[in-house]
């Protein structure tokens, strides 16, 4: 075999390196955001699971006030659709970020690795957990606190009605927002560990070929 068709051999020894740590981030991210994430967000299939709902039914419930369901359940299908329109964003945002690293212009030399600290993931997450956040205050704003008003009897005494609003907005803001970042959280770290190791093994590979193969032994 030529030394020029050796030396194609290796370049695409690594073009298929580089091309398997895209895909890795790629598939990793997807079911990162399609089945993790989306899962915190989506309706629950139990009406008993759903916290958004419980919470506004329990506290028309305690004033003895009924609520109009359907009207309910239309703001609350719009609170989620805006986190949700937020997945697309956190999704772009790590895979991009995290493909930059996989170039050939990082590799210094053939027996060089391609490696992700644990800083970049530290950094890439307070901005796509910014996202999120940016999200909840954008459905807190534009669907609770504009239509609210919707899911009430229309007869209802004005201070009451701010109380209820008041006490759900802070539920929104505090308990609610708290338990979804910490979950969010969980998800993110439980991928960023499976990827490390997912490159981890990858590079273990790659470098193994090169130096076993007698293919390459002979450039």
């Amino acid at each position: 075999m030529s030394h020029n068709n050796l030396s194609d051999i290796k370049k695409q020894h690594v073009e298929n390196y580089l091309n398997a740590l895209l895909d890795q981030i790629k598939n990793n991210t997807d079911v990162l955001v399609d089945q993790d994430i989306t899962s915190l967000l989506k309706k629950p299939p139990l009406d008993s699971m759903d916290t958004l709902r419980v919470k506004l039914l329990d506290l028309a419930k305690k004033h003895q006030i009924v609520l109009n369901t359907e009207k309910l359940d239309e703001l609350i299908e719009s609170y989620r659709n805006v986190l949700l329109k937020s997945c697309d964003e956190i999704k772009n945002i790590r895979i991009s970020k995290l493909q930059s690293f996989v170039s050939k212009d990082n590799l210094k030399d053939d027996n060089d690795m391609i490696k992700i600290n644990k800083s970049e993931f530290n950094s890439i997450n307070q901005k796509i957990k910014k996202v999120l956040k940016d999200a909840l205050v954008n459905a807190n704003d534009h669907y609770i606190c504009k239509n609210i008003n919707s899911v009430f009897p229309k007869d209802l005494d004005e201070n009451l009605k701010k109380k209820i609003i008041d006490e759900y907005t802070k539920y929104l803001n505090g308990n609610y927002k708290k338990q979804l970042i910490e979950n969010f959280e969980i998800k993110v770290l439980v991928k960023d560990t499976t990827l490390l190791n997912s490159i981890k093994e990858q590079n273990e590979r790659y470098l193994f070929t090169l130096e076993h193969s007698r293919v390459f032994q002979d450039l």
